[in-house]
Formats: C-alpha cells, structure tokens, sequence
C-alpha cells in the first residue's frame, strides 16, 4: 500500500496544494520522501489532513487538544470548533465557502480514492456535520465511486479498503508526541490496532456466532425434539463457562491491583523526591537568611539613626510652618504693591504728557471751532481722570500699605524663595527616609519569616517519613496481592485448558444421536477451536510485536538498553525488561530514547501486519544528537517495509542527514509560505526543492 497524492483545498494555509509522491520501486532501494517546512508553515496540517480525510471525527482523538471522554454532543461540538479552525482564513468572506481533502492510495496495484468534503456558510460556520451538506465523503475503488449518505457507512468502506481507524497512529504521527502515541497505543487498544491487522477479530466474531447459534439451535432442540442430555459433559461445559467468567474477574482485579502497586510507587519516589530536596537544600538557605538578617538589621539601624537626625533637622522649618503662610501672603501682596507704584508712576508721567500734547496749558488746542477757556478746563479734568484709570484701582492681592517697608523688592523674592526651598526639603529628605526604613522593615519581616520556615524542617521531614513508610508499605501490599492474583489465574487458566481437554476428548468419544446433536457438537468444538487458536494467535502477536520492536530499538539507541527486551502487557504501559528482570517504563525514558521506541513500534507493527503501509512521521528526530539522529534516519529508512514520509524543518533533516539518506531518498518537496494580510498566508508546494 502506497500514498501516491494528496490533495489540500483551503486547508489552513493551504489555498490549493498537490502533493504528489511516487510509488517507490519494487527494489525497496529508494522509499524515503523528504517533505520541508518551516515551523508553521504546514507540517503540522499535512498529518492533520491525513486523519481527518481518511477518518473524519473518528480520528479527532488524533489531534493534539482533542481527546476522547466527551458525550456525544459535546464531541460533535468540538469536531465542529475543529474543522471551523482549518477553514483557510480569507476564504471565511466567500459565498458558500469549503475545504476538502483528497487521498489517493495504491492498493494491491489498485488505486483507491477517498474525498472529504466539509461546506461552509459566509464567515466559517460549518453546516450541519451529520448530513452530506455538511460533511461529503466520496470513495473510488475498482474504478467505480460513490458518495455515501453517512459518514458511518463511509468510515466502514473505507476500514476494508485501508486500515481502522485505531491502526492510523500505529503508522502516522508526531515524533514529538511519541511516548504519548505509545502510552495510547498500548496495552488493550495497541493489541486491539494490531489484532485487527493480523486478523484474530475473525475468530473472536466466529466464536461468538457459534455461541449464539449452539443457544438457538438447543432452543428448538428442546422444543421440537427435546433435549439429548448428557449431565457430565453439561456439567464440564458449565464449569467451563464459570471457570471463564472467574478468570475476566480475576485479571480484572490483577489489573486493579498492578495500579495499586504502580499508584504505591509512584508516591515512593514523590516523598523520596522531596526528601532529597529538603535535605540537600535547607542549610544552605538557612546559612544565606541568616547573613541576609543581619544585613538588613544593620540598615534598618542606619536609617533609623537618619530618620532621627532629619527630624531632629526639621525642627526649624517645622517651627517656621506654623506663620510661614501668613509671612509668605504678606510679602507676596507687598511684591505686588512694588510692580503696582511702579506702574503708577510710569502711566502718570505719561497720561499728563498726553494731557498737555491735546490740551496744552499755554496755548490753544489745535481743535476747529476753537475752546474757549472754560471747555478747555473742564476737557483737561475729564481726560486727567480717564487716563488715572491706568492704574487706579490697585489690582487684587495688592497690600495697602507696606508692614515690612524696610525691605527692597529683590530683599522680598529672595525671602520667599528660602522660604519655599527650606520647607520642601527637609519634607522631601525626611519622607525618603521614612519610606526606604519602611521597605527595609519589611524585608527584614519577611526574611525572619523564611528563616523561620526553613529552620523549621523536622516537621516535613516527619511528615514525610511517615508518607513514605506507608507508600512502602501499600506497594508491599499491592506487590503481594498481585503475586497472590497471577498464582490464581494461572491455576485457573490451567484449570480452563484442562476442562476443554477433558470437553474434547468426551465430544471426541459422544456419538451424535440425530443430525442436531452432531450439528450441536461439531459447533462447540469448533467454539473451542476458535477459542484455542484466538488465545495462541493473540500470544504469537504479542511476542513477535516484542520480538520485533526490541530488534529495531536496539539497532537505534546507542548502548544504554541493549541488553533490554520490549514489553507489552495488557492493560500496562509499554516497557523494557532488563536481563536480571528489571522493568524500565518508557514513559520514564529521554526525549531521543522515546522517539526511537516509538519509531521502533512503527516498524515493528508493519512488520507483524505483513502490510506495507506508508510510514508518515513529523519530526522524526528533532530532540536528538547529530550521533543518534544520523543512526536512526538510515536504520529507518532501511528497516521500513515500504514508503516512509518524513516532514522536517530545516534544523532537523538537512545537509549531512539529507546525504546519508540520498541512496534512499525517492523524492524531495519544500512548502514555501507568503504572507498576505495579518494572520493569513497562502502555502505552496515545490517539488524536486528542499532546504
């Protein structure tokens, strides 16, 4: 199976983009597909079309900030924030605006075409996501298509054609969330992904069919025959059925009790965690608060020495305070009574110049008809008094009289000056002084108050002692417990193969009395068949995903687990298991060491699949050494069954990387981004190009 196109129509900041990849040769010599991008230019939506074009909602879960554990409602809810999200932003203003995507696969030399479709209205609601108006899917196999009414129905064609869903993150994924990808693909849903791939779902459909046709087919026995008994083998086959019933029972609570144990630990090495932490850093901090203590008390005693000084020093302008605003109106109206006289005496030696020029005292005035001398008087007085309006009232807030005559005007504004300086400063000093004394106050409050805390650890160091005495012992516990369970189900599961031996040796024995009854038999054996071989099927799954994936990790990492073998346990997370029988969780693993594993899991799943799936990875490297990065690039491209995508910027595969890879590399494409408007850039795709 091959990945041959993929087509993006307002895809995020995809306008219209192919990207178009061939199918590598039969050889396998070259099945690397280098895809470039810078950081937000669209890697990430490249795996986003993957799953949302194949699955739609059902891969939702997929896509980092969507998780399953929502109702119904709420998960159609958030499917719809999600597609509303990817609409290209400048096509939210079209009429009727849409996004698709577009997958062509090759399978068994076959292409296969999968188109989804999601419709818009104007500004980027999405429409109704349950009907075709909203959500259009449309598959071509064996040259026919067809658009499917439901999504559901879509879904199922295209299981049968690809792959289930739940097998996706098996092969596509981040690299940056490989142990996250996994830690969900393990236990139960990994066997689940795998089981379906290698085709045990078949036995477990067929013994449930056999199951319901012994029942219905015993029903008309009993009433149309009636029933053929034969106590001792219906007695076995009861017990087998109770001894089946106990089993589920008792792994479930085993699984309850391996949580315990896990919960037990995990708070073991919180307490010792915080013990390492007390111990090793409280002297130290005690030793700095207690020079920071004396520090501060130093201080606080220089600024209170200062503070005592500078109020001592304030006395004077604090006596003078009390008349100081009386003393300064006084010399203020004074000033201006002086700007006031001289204005007087200014205007009125130039009004009686003025007066003369028009009406001079000897003479006639130039004026037609002439005055006579009583006009001329009395025009004299009324211009004399028009003109005394210059300066006569005194202007506001001029004294009446001088009380402090004995001062000249530049004696006045020297005096007030003083004045203003002597009292802003010594209030500006004291108040800087008073305020630096408050903040050394306080820290010296608060560093007693740490001192105190930190001093104070034997209560913690109680405290935690004890959390950690009982962690040890519910670990203990749960320990015994889980020994205790796994010695039961093992005699149970023996207990089980016993009875279906002991079932089939009796049914080998039985004679069948009429068609029916043999009819009857032949299904529980082969019930018990299917039994058999889903039990040994899943086991053979199981160990070769392990053999495999520890084939591939050890050809990966760089020492420190060679010697370890991968686990995988139902219900557990993935682990390795040292040759003295020591458990390392992935989960607990470095950054390079999880994307190995998880690079690893891929590889070990195509293999036990027999499938070759494409193999898409994002970031496949970025958190590793140039070492560990060249080692892994080429075992990858080496080991991998079939096509292997690869999405990288350009500090992560690039330069000597790219020509390590070169004899495998089947093609090279760049995205390139332009920006239009804020917030909204078109992607482009140019193939042959890379960084």
């Amino acid at each position: 199976m091959h990945l041959t196109q993929l087509q993006l129509r307002n895809w995020r900041s995809y306008r219209t983009a192919t990207f178009a990849f061939p199918v590598p040769d039969k050889s396998g010599r070259r099945n690397i597909i280098l895809v470039g991008a810078q950081n937000g230019v669209g890697k990430t939506s490249f795996l986003v079309a993957l799953y949302l074009g194949l699955f739609g909602r059902e891969a939702m879960s997929l896509i980092e900030g969507f998780r399953d554990g929502l109702g119904v409602d709420d998960r159609l809810v958030s499917y719809q924030k999600l597609i509303e999200g990817i609409l290209h932003r400048p096509a939210k203003a079209w009429d009727d605006p849409h996004c698709s995507v577009s997958l062509t696969f090759i399978v068994d030399s076959e292409p296969v075409l999968i188109q989804r479709r999601w419709t818009f209205r104007r500004g980027g609601k999405v429409r109704d996501l349950d009907t075709q108006d909203g959500e259009e899917v449309l598959i071509e196999t064996g040259g026919r298509r067809k658009l499917y009414s439901s999504w559901q129905e879509a879904n199922k064609k295209i299981e049968e054609a690809i792959f289930p869903c739940n097998v996706m993150p098996c092969l596509f994924f981040d690299g940056e969330q490989a142990q996250e990808r996994v830690e969900a693909a393990g236990g139960r849903a990994l066997f689940d992904a795998v089981k379906t791939l290698y085709g045990t779902g078949l036995l477990d459909q067929l013994s449930e069919s056999l199951r319901h046709f012994v029942t219905n087919e015993k029903t008309a026995l009993s009433k149309n025959v009636g029933v053929v008994r034969d106590d001792e083998l219906e007695r076995k086959r009861h017990e087998l059925e109770v001894r089946r019933d106990q089993l589920k029972t008792l792994q479930d609570e085993l699984q309850a009790a391996r949580d315990r144990r896990a919960d037990a630990e995990a708070r073991r090495l919180a307490c010792e965690n915080e013990l390492y932490l007390i111990v090793g850093d409280k002297a130290a901090d005690i030793q700095e608060y207690s020079s920071s203590i004396l520090a501060l008390q130093q201080e606080e005693t220089a600024l209170r020495q200062a503070l005592v000084d500078q109020i001592g020093a304030a006395a004077l302008p604090l006596a003078v305070g009390r008349s100081a605003r009386r003393l300064v109106d006084l010399l203020n109206s004074e000033s201006v009574r002086d700007r006031w006289l001289v204005l007087k005496d200014e205007a009125s030696s130039k009004a009686g110049q003025i007066v003369e020029d028009v009406l001079p005292t000897v003479g006639k005035a130039t004026v037609e008809p002439p005055l006579t001398q009583a006009q001329s008087t009395q025009l004299r007085f009324a211009l004399e008094k028009a003109l005394e309006r210059l300066w006569s009232p005194p202007p506001d807030g001029c004294a009446d009289e001088y009380r402090l005559p004995f001062l000249s005007p530049n004696e006045r504004a020297t005096v007030l000056a003083k004045l203003s300086r002597l009292r802003n400063e010594a209030a500006g000093a004291l108040g800087d002084t008073a305020i630096e004394f408050q903040g050394v106050s306080t820290r010296l409050a608060e560093t007693k108050s740490r001192f105190d805390r930190t001093r104070d650890i034997q209560p913690q160091l109680a405290r935690l002692k004890a959390d950690l005495s009982s962690a040890l012992d519910d670990a203990k516990n749960a320990s015994n417990e889980v020994a205790s369970h796994e010695y039961r189900s093992r005699s149970d599961q023996q207990a089980i193969q016993d009875l279906r031996a002991a079932i089939a040796q009796m049914e080998a024995k039985k004679e069948a009395q009429d068609p029916i009854q043999a009819k009857l038999e032949v299904a529980q054996r082969l019930r018990s068949l299917a039994d058999d071989a889903k039990d040994r099927l899943v086991t053979l799954c199981r160990d070769a995903l392990e053999e495999r994936c520890t084939i591939h990790f050890r050809a990966m990492i760089s020492g420190e687990y060679r010697g370890f073998k991968a686990r995988f346990e139902s219900g557990s997370q993935p682990s390795l298991e040292g040759p003295k029988g020591q458990q390392i969780l992935v989960s607990t693993m470095s950054g390079a060491q999880k994307r190995a594993f998880g690079l690893a899991f891929t590889l070990a799943v195509a293999d036990v699949a027999g499938r070759e799936a494409p193999i898409v990875v994002d970031t496949p490297v970025g958190n590793m050494d140039s070492d560990y990065r060249t080692r892994v690039l080429e075992y990858v491209a080496k080991a991998a069954p079939g096509q292997v995508i690869f999405l990288s910027h350009n500090e992560e595969i690039y330069g000597p990387y790219v020509e390590s890879l070169k004899p495998k590399i089947l093609q090279q494409c760049l995205v390139k981004f332009e920006m239009v408007e804020d917030g909204a850039g078109i992607s482009s795709v140019v193939e042959g190009e890379y960084f």
